[in-house]
Parts: structure tokens; C-alpha cells; sequence
């Protein structure tokens, strides 16, 4: 079996680790992954191995070899295709696309992409904490050139000052009328009992190519996510600042989940945000928007956790999240022993807050009301380890870039209650998160 060789490197520094761990990806020529949780941001350098679950099938590529697997049964089939991994305290960064609630509702696939999931095992990693970076490599030799790219890393500060900012006015603006007409679409399919809640989107262009790695930092500085993250495939970018986690399930199989709903802005008047917060407590429509999703974030712990276990561990708090404060309620459960960490997460999947309720009729009116579709928006950026510790962060708040063009994307819950122009506001509101961090190339 392989392992990583593994070396701690203690560090003094007053910058933080994001900031740290970003310079690291702008001093590896290969494709990187950083994930921010908590108190350490991880970053994989390369590919060791990597596997593509499309609703057919699943491709591991590993050192040259490729294995497929025809697609059974989606979480057991993935649990036993990743403990296939012959490798010692792996961790893999991966990307979950919103066609996966297109599958996992038994809806066809529309026009969404067909792939799945999509997952690295990379050969490098640096696990950068307040006081130390660890760095593991498959490769012994490696160890020695991630050192080096750490000290340049922690001298180099080149072009820090020198960030030429895109004009997000334009984003802010961009299809308003078309906004509000699905808003009143979805108002009365609710009214006409179609489902409760849906939550619609546009997607907004950005006429210039970015520095995506500088827009990560530059976001990253404006906001206060719940997770933050920055990967960049060949042919595909996406830096983003997530405000709630689908599902984070840890080594002993406790599961948690992260719902946000209900939402005032959060400017830079602390009287006028105490008063918009207390506006936000008290709305009626806001309050019941965020009840019906814990509602049915605890229905669905229920279906994979012991019965008893599921609990509302804390409820209705007003969360900052960059220019925007949310009602956030969390939730815990322990996994049945009969299931794995898939099963958590695609119970979970989509995560309420981005899709609707019920979700499968909320997944089918997104299809047919939303002019593009989703794939990663609303989808799942991740991590998951050899141990079954699964860590996803809700696609919101992101930038997309592949080789043809750039785009945000933003949405709002819609339910009775819900009023064209109050919903596009709020989608205002929340895209100002990006929409004044996004950094030209060039």
C-alpha cells in the first residue's frame, strides 16, 4: 500500500491561513484544490488518482490504469470504489453538480451535465494550520520542492496591491425582468399547490476573464463563509465563499447539517443592520421560509440516522455572511450503522435551501422555469477521507470560469408570501458577495 510521506513545517505569521494557503496554489504550476474548514485550509497539488460517476457509470483512473463500474447502487458502489484506493490516509477534494438531484429524484437529467461527481486524490497536499503547514507527498523527493514554494510563499508579495477590480455594477442588473417574471411564475404554482418552496436563480455573465486564484483572495477578504474554497481543473475554475454546508459527517459517523434561510442585508451601519436584523427575526414570511427548511432537514437525518439521534441543536440565529445576515438553524444525527457517508449526503442532497420543497416537484419547476442550467450551482464542493469524514460546502456565492466564458450565479427562496421585487432585492443583495471581489486578469 502507498503512503504519504509526511513533514511539519512551524510557522510565525500574522497573515491569515487562507491567505497563506492561496499563495501556496499561485506557486504550483499543476491543477490545486483548496478547501477551507474551520481552522485549516487544505490544499492537493495534482492527480494521483481520479474518478468521474456519471448516472451510469463510475471511472477510476489511477497510475495510468482505468477501471470502470457500472453504477448500481450510487453510495455503496462509491464506498467501495474509494476503499479500493491503495493508499494510506488519502483525502479527496471533489465536486458534486446539481444533475446529481436530477438522479437522485429519478428526474431525467434535462440539461444538466452528466457527470456526477467528479473527484481528485491528489499526489501532494499542504494542511496549513495557525502554527504549522503540514505536507505530505507520495513521492519522498516532493517534500523538498514544497518547502522551497513555502518559504517563497511566505516572502513573495507581489502583486497584493496591484488587484484591478471588475465593475459588478452590470451584475447587479443583469436580467431583472426576467427575474421577477419566474418569481410570479413560481408565486403561483405555489398558490395552485405545485409544492411550498422553490428557490430560482439566474445566471449572470462576466464580460472578462479573471484571475480566478486573485478573485478567491479578494472574495475571500470581503467574507465570512462557512467554507470557502478554490479549484482549479483544466478546464474548469470555480473560487467560491459558501454560506452554509449540505452535510459534514465526522470519523464516528455523527452527521450535521447547516440550513440558512431568511435573509436581510448586513452593511456598514451597525444600527441599521441591529434593526434589520430584528426585522428579519420578527418577518413572518422569513420566519416560515426558515421553519419549513429545518422541517424537512430533520425528515430527512431521520431516513439514514438511529432513530432518536436527530436533534435541532441550535435554531433561528442571525449568521453573518459578507453583505448579507441569514436565519441559520443546525442539526445532528448519527449515522445508522447499515449506511455510509454517501447516504448522509444524498439524503441531504440538494441542500433544501437551494432547491425547494417538496424537492422533487421544487428540482422539476427549476428545470422548466430557469432558462440555463445549474451544474455546479447549488451542487456541492467537498472533501472526504479514507475514514469516512465527508465535509461539503453549498455552491453559493461563486465564481465559475471555464476556457469559454465566466459567470455568477444567484437565487432566492420563493414561497407564498414572496414578492417579485423584494426577491430580486434579495438576490441583489446576496451577489454584492462577489460582485465587487472579482479581479481582471491580466
Amino acid at each position: 500500500m502507498k503512503k504519504y510521506y509526511e513533514k511539519n513545517i512551524s510557522m510565525e505569521s500574522s497573515k491569515a491561513i487562507y491567505e497563506i494557503a492561496g499563495r501556496l496554489c499561485g506557486g504550483e504550476k499543476e491543477n490545486v484544490y483548496l478547501y477551507e474548514n474551520k481552522d485549516c485550509v487544505s490544499v492537493g497539488v495534482g492527480r494521483y488518482c481520479e474518478i468521474i460517476v456519471t448516472p451510469e457509470e463510475m471511472v477510476m483512473e489511477k497510475e495510468g490504469v482505468r477501471q470502470s463500474i457500472k453504477v448500481s447502487d450510487l453510495c455503496r458502489d462509491l464506498d467501495k470504489l474509494f476503499k479500493s484506493v491503495a493508499v494510506d490516509s488519502w483525502r479527496a477534494y471533489g465536486i458534486a453538480n446539481f444533475g446529481l438531484a436530477r438522479y437522485l429524484y429519478d428526474l431525467n437529467m434535462g440539461g444538466e451535465t452528466e457527470e456526477l461527481f467528479h473527484f481528485i486524490i491528489p499526489d501532494k497536499e499542504y494542511r496549513v494550520h495557525q502554527d504549522r503547514i503540514l505536507l505530505r507527498a507520495l513521492n519522498q523527493e516532493a517534500i523538498e520542492r514544497m518547502e522551497k514554494n513555502i518559504v517563497n510563499a511566505l516572502q513573495n508579495r507581489a502583486g497584493e496591491n496591484n488587484a484591478i477590480l471588475y465593475d459588478g455594477q452590470e451584475i447587479l442588473i443583469f436580467d431583472q425582468e426576467y427575474y421577477k417574471e419566474i418569481v410570479e411564475l413560481g408565486v403561483k404554482e405555489i398558490r395552485n399547490k405545485k409544492y411550498q418552496k422553490v428557490i430560482l436563480s439566474r445566471k449572470i455573465p462576466v464580460h472578462h476573464r479573471l484571475d480566478m486564484l486573485q478573485t478567491y483572495l479578494q472574495g475571500r477578504r470581503g467574507n465570512t463563509p462557512a467554507r470557502s474554497y478554490y479549484y482549479r481543473f483544466p478546464d474548469l475554475e470555480v473560487a467560491g465563499f459558501s454560506p452554509e454546508t449540505i452535510a459534514e459527517v465526522d470519523d464516528a459517523g455523527t452527521v450535521y447539517t447547516f440550513p440558512l434561510a431568511g435573509t436581510r442585508a448586513l452593511l456598514h451601519d451597525s444600527e441599521t443592520n441591529n434593526y434589520l436584523k430584528e426585522e428579519l427575526l420578527h418577518d413572518a414570511k422569513e420566519v416560515a421560509e426558515h421553519a419549513m427548511s429545518v422541517k424537512l432537514a430533520d425528515a430527512e437525518l431521520e431516513q439514514v440516522c438511529e432513530a432518536g439521534s436527530v436533534a435541532v441543536i441550535e435554531f433561528m440565529s442571525v449568521i453573518e455572511r459578507g453583505t448579507v445576515q441569514h436565519l441559520g438553524s443546525r442539526l445532528r444525527g448519527k449515522l445508522r450503522a447499515e449506511y455510509n457517508s454517501w447516504h448522509a449526503f444524498c439524503s441531504l442532497f440538494p441542500a433544501v435551501t437551494a432547491s425547494g420543497i417538496p424537492k422533487k416537484e421544487a428540482i422539476e419547476a427549476i428545470g422548466r422555469m430557469e432558462k440555463d442550467a445549474r451544474n455546479l450551482y447549488s451542487g456541492g464542493v467537498l472533501t472526504y477521507d479514507n475514514n469516512g469524514t465527508l465535509d461539503a460546502a453549498l455552491v453559493l456565492r461563486s465564481i465559475v470560469q471555464d476556457s469559454e466564458e465566466t459567470w455568477v450565479r444567484v437565487g432566492a427562496g420563493i414561497v407564498e408570501m414572496s414578492h417579485p421585487a423584494r426577491e430580486l432585492t434579495e438576490t441583489q443583495e446576496k451577489v454584492g458577495s462577489v460582485a465587487g471581489q472579482l479581479v481582471k486578469e491580466g
